[in-house]
């Protein structure tokens, strides 16, 4: 038999024997029943041109089937089923529904999405066994678990509708959530940028002022008003507390020489020499320049 003149082969992916054999059939009839092929020639045009959709070890089995062996497309599809039949895919049951489960951490889109993938692949799903296995599926805590415990539906579209209006209430307030977070955050960022800039810790030491200061007095021949060198008579001066002690200094400082080393003595005077009273003299320095009762 010749194909007619106007025919051309539809274009589709060719089995090469390690797929599912009914999902090739079922594609090559889908296609060919889209071309111009007159009714009388449809069976024969579908057995002669079944080689073309196959490659590798399919199409080798085909070529080496013998002359005349095959009346009619019928026939054609058992015996490719039964030669692939290795290749099928086992046949989805509707208990398998029973081992999706809402995984940690799983919303309830991506739980709703992968349960509707799998019940697809189900020839002739069983609808109560559907509705059951999808309620078990959820998490025991969540609403829509409390929800369809409480108001059992008869059927998967209703427990679909109550699914998805809990997933646009849970987005919604998930996006609510994240508005109110992201504002609460930024105003807290806002105020501490404003609280650093009144702070007055951030602003810059005058380091270069003071330097310049001390030494135009050092230049003078004078100190600088920042250090301790300044003439007492220009100090303040400064009542010494009193510690209601029955010793005078004199006699306690020399007890503290007598201590030795387990005192710690103060450092000698910064003030110049120049700027000392000669006339007094302080035990406790060891140096003239004020009294030690000073």
């Amino acid at each position: 038999m010749e194909m007619p003149k106007k025919f051309n082969f539809p274009n589709m992916k060719q089995y090469e024997g390690t797929t599912d054999p009914d999902d090739h059939i079922a594609q090559y009839k889908q296609r060919m029943f889209t071309a111009a092929i007159p009714r009388d020639l449809r069976e024969a045009c579908m057995c002669k041109a079944f080689g073309s959709s196959l490659s590798g070890p399919a199409l080798q089995w085909y070529t080496n089937l013998p002359n005349n062996y095959i009346d009619s497309f019928a026939q054609l599809t058992d015996t490719f089923v039964e030669q692939f039949a290795s290749s099928r895919k086992l046949e989805k049951l509707s208990d398998d529904l029973y081992t999706i489960t809402q995984r940690t951490g799983e919303n309830l889109r991506a739980y709703v999405e992968r349960f509707n993938r799998e019940k697809v692949q189900i020839p002739h799903c069983n609808q109560a066994t559907a509705i059951y296995a999808f309620r078990k599926g959820l998490r025991f805590d969540s609403d829509l678990y409390k929800e369809l415990t409480k108001y059992p539906c008869r059927t998967m579209e209703d427990v679909l509708a109550k699914a998805w209006a809990q997933i646009k209430w849970e987005e919604d307030e998930a996006n609510f959530v994240g508005k109110a977070n992201s504002s609460y955050y930024g105003g807290r960022r806002n105020k501490r940028v404003d609280r650093k800039s009144n702070d007055r810790r951030s602003e810059p030491y005058p380091t270069s002022d003071r330097r310049n200061i001390q030494s135009q007095h050092e230049s003078s021949g004078e100190r600088s008003t920042y250090g301790r060198g300044i003439p007492r008579s220009s100090r303040p001066k400064v009542e010494a507390p009193e510690y209601l002690l029955s010793i005078e200094p004199v006699d306690l400082v020399a007890v503290m020489r007598e201590m030795g080393k387990t005192i710690k003595w103060p450092r000698k005077m910064n003030a110049l020499p120049e700027h000392r009273d000669p006339k007094l003299r302080c035990e406790f320095h060891g140096d003239h320049g004020h009294r030690t009762e000073d």
